[in-house]
């Protein structure tokens, strides 16, 4: 790490993220967001057609804090083929009295996918029917296997079934799940993962609907991770009209590009049918009512989120230096 302006890059950061400290801190930035908490203007999105790839830049700042934080974040689908990773970024760090830049956070667009991989957990926590034991993940890349790690490890899931549109790597991520001493199969159909658990995790760049409504089972919980920029979508909209409580990190953002605005659009619910995931794990509003109806979380990503991250790195990054004194 450089002197003066302090660049991290992972290597500096990865030793500062503990998985719990990170899942209290997207806890808390929800919790404040839906509170009101967060200055925060819509979020930037380019696309990249032609390289199947695209950008969010996303910025804000909690009232009072320290800190104000410049998101951007890239995911470019095709890279494996290039022997490139999908995402990559950096966060760039302000003080808010005198807008000096603290830092800049080389993440390579790994505090995006953490904070992520916390708020699904925490959204399939907030909505799990009782006695829910077998995760379902949709999707076979990078988000799906932290999305399979981190709820597996937050819920004590007992077994995972992985579903994607390529069969291979639906098996390969199952064998890397395996590999981290996870129970996890890889099935054949989209119905056989919806028959087999009643939590299930979508996280594909997907441009039209891969779960159909007549395949999920009552009691099931959804948690809608892929759809976090326009013309994306995992849920058929029909799913929305069996749902008794739809969940979301941002109303707006969620009804403008999210999962929920297909549904909204097609008249299947008005904005007032949805609930801030924020206020649910703070006990204002509840993620379930009875053990089978079907239930929703959809997830965009919000700023307060990277905000938390780049303020928790920055507080375990002062506390190291303090010990070493």
């Amino acid at each position: 790490m450089a002197t003066g302006f302090p660049i991290l890059t992972l290597e500096d950061i990865v030793p500062l993220c503990d998985p719990s400290e990170i899942t209290k801190a997207v806890q808390d930035a929800l919790i404040r967001h839906a509170q009101g908490k967060t200055v925060s203007p819509p979020p930037v999105q380019l696309e990249f057609p032609e390289a199947q790839g695209d950008c969010h830049i996303k910025t804000g700042y909690f009232r009072g804090d320290r800190y104000f934080a410049v998101k951007v974040a890239t995911g470019f689908y095709a890279n494996p083929s290039r022997g490139l990773p999908v995402n990559d970024g950096v966060t760039m760090v302000f003080d808010t009295h005198t807008g000096t830049p603290v830092a800049l956070l080389r993440d390579a667009g790994w505090l995006t996918s953490w904070r992520t991989a916390a708020a699904g957990a925490l959204a399939a926590a907030a909505g799990a029917p009782p006695g829910a034991c077998t995760l379902g993940i949709v999707g076979t890349g990078h988000q799906a296997q932290l999305q399979a790690e981190w709820i597996a490890e937050h819920l004590n899931m007992e077994r995972i079934v992985v579903w994607g549109r390529s069969a291979d790597r639906a098996e390969a991520l199952a064998s890397a799940l395996c590999a981290k001493g996870l129970t996890a199969v890889a099935v054949a159909s989209i119905q056989e993962l919806c028959a087999e658990t009643r939590l299930i995790v979508t996280c594909t760049p997907s441009a039209s609907a891969v779960v159909p409504t007549q395949a999920v089972q009552a009691g099931t919980h959804i948690v809608a991770v892929g759809a976090d920029s326009p013309g994306k979508q995992e849920l058929e909209p029909s799913l929305f009209a069996r749902a008794s409580v739809i969940a979301v990190d941002d109303r707006e953002q969620c009804l403008h590009h999210g999962e929920t605005s297909h549904a909204l659009r097609e008249r299947l619910l008005v904005a007032s049918d949805v609930v801030l995931l924020g206020d649910i794990l703070a006990g204002r509003a509840k993620g379930r009512l009875s053990a089978d109806e079907v239930t929703i979380t959809d997830l965009t990503g919000i700023a307060a989120q990277d905000v938390a991250m780049a303020s928790l790195v920055l507080e375990k990054m002062q506390c190291r230096r303090d010990l070493d004194r």
